[in-house]
């Protein structure tokens, strides 16, 4: 009997012994991928005259069907980092005059609601969450285009905020204006802390601060942000505290007030995505805009273009985040003198 031969992308990856992102990479001649990887992709291409499917549309109806995944009202509730109607507004603004179809999920829920009769879509945006490799597999058997939010994989399509870069500028904001026993306010359960903690290990490597190590502190989620955090940074004598978000430095601004402490004469605070909690704080925060409405539309467009051309493209974004400055940072020599 003749081997069957390979005719699913799955099938190829497995042939070769790589990813099935990995072939996709290949066959849109997408950057990055070693040459031997990239010729023994396209001779098993070849070998079995393999041609990636177009999408799949229901030619019945005429408006797209778009599920928008988004983390579940208890999270919200108790960290409230986003505004979904921005998401919203976002999404309708990039599909202009193109018919849609706009459904609201969590995370929680997800599982659930794609297993209810009668539900569909042509394509998902995941808004700062995380999928398991069963869910990723279920899309990609279905031929239903999908991408992140603020999360980055390799090999899958994103738009993420540079948070590297931001907390790097909040920190160079900090030592312009004469910081230097900076500490650093972590969220150590969250996969984008690595690279705001990494912009923070920067800025203060540039300004020469030796041991800022020892000025960190761990919390696991927002409601580890308590008395004992505030006491941490106050025995360090730390002149100011960049957070890891904008409900992070809220919290801590409230235990610094309870202990005594001015924001920001005896102590700067900073913190990250331009909340919407912070527009209603007193002082004003320091932050940078998490640029939700930018990397929304940037998705939506994608997927718009993705379902109506019936062709798969990776695309890998990253916006800036506007600096936003407030009053929780003052001037240490004035404060000082």
């Amino acid at each position: 009997m003749t081997p069957k031969r390979p005719r699913r992308l799955d099938d190829i990856a497995r042939a070769c012994g790589v990813s099935a992102s990995t072939v996709s990479r290949v066959l849109t001649n997408a950057p990055g991928i070693a040459a031997g990887t990239r010729r023994r992709v396209l001779e098993a291409v070849e070998a079995c005259e393999f041609s990636p499917r177009k999408r799949r549309r229901h030619i019945s109806r005429s408006a797209i069907r778009l599920a928008v995944v988004i983390p579940g009202r208890q999270r919200l509730a108790t960290n409230p980092f986003f505004d979904p109607g921005e998401l919203v507004v976002a999404i309708n603004n990039a599909f202009g005059d193109v018919p849609r179809e706009v459904s609201l999920l969590t995370y929680d829920d997800l599982g659930a609601s794609i297993d209810t009769p009668g539900f569909a879509a042509d394509g998902f945006i995941f808004a700062f969450g995380e999928i398991d490799d069963g869910m990723r597999a279920r899309l990609r058997e279905a031929d239903i285009p999908y991408i992140f939010l603020n999360r980055v994989h390799e090999g899958e399509s994103s738009v993420s905020c540079n948070n590297f870069r931001g907390m790097l500028r909040l920190g160079r904001h900090l030592v312009e204006r004469g910081y230097r026993r900076v500490g650093y306010l972590d969220c150590a359960d969250n996969v984008i802390n690595t690279d705001r903690y990494r912009g923070f290990m920067v800025a203060m490597t540039e300004a020469g601060v030796r041991d800022f190590d020892a000025n960190v502190y761990r919390a696991d989620e927002i409601a580890a942000v308590d008395e004992s955090a505030a006491a941490f940074f106050a025995a360090r004598s730390c002149d100011a505290v960049m957070c890891f978000n904008d409900n992070f430095a809220i919290r801590l601004i409230s235990h610094f007030r309870d202990m005594g402490l001015r924001v920001p004469d005896d102590v700067a605070v900073t913190g990250f995505d331009r909340s919407p909690a912070q527009a209603l704080f007193r002082p004003s925060i320091t932050t940078i805009s998490l640029s939700t409405y930018e990397m929304a539309f940037l998705s939506a467009r994608w997927l718009r273009d993705n379902i109506e051309q019936r062709e798969a493209r990776v695309m890998c974004l990253e916006v800036e985040g506007a600096f936003i400055e407030g009053d929780s940072v003052g001037w240490k020599e004035e404060r000082d003198g």
